[in-house]
């Protein structure tokens, strides 16, 4: 066609043409460049979007990382609560011996059965129950299982802790953590760094002759209104602090305990669960009392969180354990509690109603067994199974029940509950026409946590006689508030009307530095022995 055209047109349509095929790849590729852009852009959202929620996984996970503290979740608790297979219950399995024989996990503790007071006990022997490598015992055996049974090399560097300096958690800690320096020596096959004797209070009496006289040091500053250059706002060097672990070269766990400043008599004589927690290799860091109290003070007596200016010894590898293990760790020990009382009450409750009682401090023990029986409970209805009636009661010993509420409302939000009381275990409280004394009458019948008191020995003497060994701590507050309610028939009490176990929470290795104190306090008579250990 171009060829019939004269030569002008031809040249003028060949032009024309070229424009129009130039035109429609201009229109082609405006089609698709937009299209090709909007595949790149969504690319490049979508690796935004994965690579935003790769991080934010990532900070899930290692939100300790940003604090320095392990988040326990994290730790393999549930493995290793479950390493050992669960016993099947038999009528065997809850005898008791007479010769108070240990029984090693995962064995059940036994459970006895006692007339006191023409009321019929069943007393289940936690105190007889004892871990294997710490061989820890009683209430902290159950708190502190699964953390007991971490394998060495996957426990933390170190535990940091608080409370007072004859605490039953701190000696169970102190013990948990040497039984993993232990194993760790053992598989490396070093014969170097053998477990101190308890007995042999030599090294711990250095210590705390240091401590002394560093006390004495800072004092005389103090009053000469010099100010010490280690003295600073700074936790790790305004405590004093004691290391056994320093002169060793291997690889050591560490465990770390803050508490108030020691009494005198008690630096110059260390005894009791200091002086075992020490010989353990126990680091114990004095913190003045107006900086203990704003650390760890607060209405919920502290937190389940470290203090946000307590810096961890060794960053990401650390675990913050608060006062008396109140925190979801204790969780796993809780639940084979409640297992091994529902086992036993199968054999032999025989459908009666049933009231576990068990003393209380930061009542963690109480709270998280209750949020086992619950669980449980539900279980069984949805399977329709048939329903047990057993509740939780526990006896307040560190403060009132209105203490022990607020510290079991806080526990059970922190490990996922509502903290709604209709959940929680019932509370004990003292009867109210009874006449207590001016100081007792104070705190509405309770006793103050601590102190000697003759009622306590009273109740010591008296369950020693029915051949149950008590701590002056937590064992004879709870069964003095036990047995002012032993006959009431009161709706609001929540022993009336049931069948009681009691669960012993052990803390006997403490008994003779508490009669020491009543010995000093001038309540027990001259010619009283008191028993050393």
């Amino acid at each position: 066609m171009l060829l019939l055209l004269p030569t002008p047109n031809r040249q003028w349509l060949r032009q024309l043409l070229l424009l129009m095929l130039l035109s429609s790849l201009t229109m082609i590729t405006s089609f698709h460049l937009p299209y090709n852009i909007n595949i790149v852009h969504r690319s490049i959202h979508r690796q935004a979007a994965i690579s935003s929620s790769a991080l934010c996984l990532q900070k899930q996970k290692s939100s300790s990382s940003l604090t320095g503290w392990i988040n326990s979740d994290t730790l393999n608790l549930q493995q290793a609560t479950n390493q050992h297979e669960r016993i099947k219950p038999d009528a065997a399995s809850f005898t008791y011996d007479d010769n108070d024989t240990q029984i090693q996990y995962p064995s059940p503790s036994s459970v006895e059965r006692l007339l006191i007071r023409d009321r019929l006990v069943f007393l289940k022997r936690d105190d007889c129950l004892h871990l294997p490598g710490s061989n820890i015992s009683g209430n902290k055996a159950r708190k502190f299982l699964s953390l007991n049974n971490l394998p060495a090399e996957q426990f933390p560097d170190a535990i940091v802790s608080y409370g007072g300096p004859q605490s039953n958690a701190m000696v169970a800690l102190a013990a948990i953590v040497s039984s993993k320096n232990a194993e760790l020596r053992d598989d490396r096959g070093s014969n170097g760094g053998e477990q101190m004797d308890l007995q042999n209070n030599g090294m711990a009496q250095d210590m705390f002759w240091e401590l002394d006289v560093l006390d004495d040091e800072v004092q005389l500053r103090r009053k000469n209104g010099e100010e010490d250059e280690n003295e600073s706002n700074n936790i790790g060097n305004s405590s004093t602090s004691t290391n056994t672990n320093e002169t060793t070269d291997e690889p050591q766990k560490r465990f770390i305990y803050y508490t108030k400043p020691l009494p005198r008599y008690l630096r110059k004589n260390p005894n009791g669960n200091l002086l075992r927690a020490l010989a353990l290799g126990m680091e114990i860091r004095t913190l003045s009392h107006d900086e203990y109290s704003r650390l760890f003070g607060g209405l919920h007596g502290g937190s389940s969180l470290a203090p946000a200016d307590l810096d961890p010894p060794v960053p990401g590898k650390s675990l913050w354990v608060p006062q008396g293990g109140a925190c979801g760790i204790a969780k796993h020990g809780s639940d084979v509690l409640a297992n091994e009382v529902i086992d036993y009450w199968t054999l032999h409750g025989k459908g009666m109603p049933l009231a576990v009682c068990l003393p209380g401090g930061t009542c963690t023990t109480a709270l998280l067994m209750q949020r086992s029986l619950n669980a449980i409970m539900d279980q069984r209805r949805k399977e329709k199974e048939r329903a047990m009636d057993i509740r939780v009661v526990v006896i307040p010993c560190v403060g009132d029940d209105e203490y022990a509420m607020r510290q079991m409302i806080s526990l059970d939000k922190a490990v996922g509950g509502t903290g709604r009381k209709e959940d929680l275990p019932w509370i004990l409280k003292p009867r109210v026409d009874v006449e207590y004394g001016s100081a007792r009458r104070r705190s509405r019948g309770y006793f103050t946590f601590g102190q000697p008191s003759k009622a306590l020995l009273e109740t010591y003497d008296e369950m020693n006689s029915e051949n149950v060994s008590l701590d002056l701590l937590y064992g004879a507050p709870a069964w003095s508030l036990l047995l002012q309610q032993w006959r009431s028939q009161e709706s609001d009490c929540p022993i009336a009307g049931r069948q009681l176990m009691y669960i012993h929470s052990g803390g006997l290795e403490g008994v003779a530095s508490q009669l020491t104190r009543y010995k000093h306090k001038n309540l027990l008579p001259d010619a009283r022995a008191v028993q050393t250990s």
